[in-house]
């Protein structure tokens, strides 16, 4: 059966193909972590996880927080988190 071309696809068809693409997409991405050691998926967890919470502080002042709000201590942190991620990917000289 020949492919349909995106145009002349059904809407349902179109939803169904996107979601298929998204799922091939985050299997290959999820192959790329699987390769990581468990010290590199932990760095890059721990990283993403306190650099989200500092710029969710810094970027809504509307929420309480603002640049002002973000505290030394969670920078402190976020640079000890950064060292250890260029460390686990080489990024350092």
């Amino acid at each position: 059966m020949a492919r349909k071309k995106l145009e002349n696809m059904t809407t349902d068809e179109r939803i169904e193909h996107y979601q298929k693409q998204r799922e091939a997409a985050r299997m290959e991405r999820q192959t790329k972590l699987d390769h990581l050691s468990q010290e590199q998926r932990d760095s890059a967890k721990n990283l993403f996880k306190v650099l989200d919470d500092v710029l969710e502080t810094a970027m809504y002042p509307d929420m309480g927080g603002g640049i002002k709000a973000v505290s030394a201590y969670e920078l402190q942190e976020l640079y000890d988190l950064t060292y250890t991620f260029s460390t686990q990917f080489n990024l350092r000289d």
